[in-house]
C-alpha cells in the first residue's frame, strides 16, 4: 500500500510539475532518431557539397579561359569590320573549339554604336562560314583577351632558340656495362 502510494505520489509530482515535457516528447524522439542517422552516415551527406566547393573555382577558371580564348579582341577590327585576322580567329573557333564551347565573345567598341557594328560583323563572318545549321551564341564582353604584338613574340620566339644548346648525350664511360664475372642466369629446361 505505501508502495502504491508512493509511486502514486511521484508521478503527480512529475506529471505536474513536468507536463511541458510531455508535450514535446515526439518532437524530442524525432530529433534524437535523426541526430543517431546523421551522426551514423556523417561523412556521407555533406561529401557533395564538400567536393562541389573543391571544384568550383577550376569550373570557374575554365570557363574564364574559353571565354579569352574565344575573345574576338579590338586589335581584329578595322573600322568596325573585321579584318582577315579576325576572320580566321572566328574560323578557329567554330571549329576547333568543343561544340559545348562554340562561343564567341566580341570586345566592346568605345560606343554603343561601334559595338553593335562589330556584332554584326562577327555575325556576318559566322554565317559565311556555317550557312546552315545551329548558329553558336555571340556575346559582349568588356575583357580584352591577353595578347601581345607578334614582333613581340617573335623576338621571345628566336631568343629561346638562339639560347637553347644542342642536345648532346653523355661520353660513354663504360659505367653501365655488366661486371665481367657476372653470370648470366641459366635457362632450367
Amino acid at each position: 500500500m505505501r508502495r502504491s502510494i508512493y509511486s502514486l505520489a511521484v508521478g503527480v509530482i512529475v506529471s505536474g510539475c513536468c507536463g511541458w515535457a510531455h508535450a514535446d516528447w515526439p518532437t524530442m524522439m524525432h530529433k534524437k532518431h535523426v541526430d543517431i542517422a546523421r551522426n551514423n552516415s556523417w561523412p556521407q551527406p555533406f561529401r557533395g557539397q564538400d567536393a562541389y566547393s573543391v571544384v568550383a573555382p577550376f569550373e570557374i577558371m575554365k570557363n574564364n579561359g574559353w571565354r579569352d580564348n574565344n575573345t574576338v579582341g579590338s586589335v581584329l577590327f578595322e573600322n568596325n569590320a573585321l579584318t582577315d585576322a579576325g576572320k580566321l580567329k572566328v574560323a578557329h573557333v567554330l571549329t576547333s573549339s568543343p561544340s559545348n564551347r562554340r562561343m564567341i565573345y566580341v570586345q566592346t567598341g568605345p560606343t554603343q554604336q561601334d559595338t553593335a557594328a562589330r556584332v554584326e560583323s562577327v555575325q556576318l563572318a559566322v554565317s559565311e562560314l556555317l550557312p546552315e545549321g545551329q548558329l553558336p551564341e555571340i556575346f559582349v564582353t568588356h575583357s580584352a583577351p591577353s595578347t601581345s604584338p607578334g614582333a613581340y613574340q617573335t623576338l621571345v620566339h628566336r631568343a629561346i632558340q638562339r639560347t637553347t644548346p644542342t642536345p648532346r648525350l653523355p661520353r660513354y664511360t663504360g659505367l653501365g656495362q655488366p661486371a665481367p664475372t657476372s653470370v648470366a642466369p641459366q635457362d632450367n629446361k
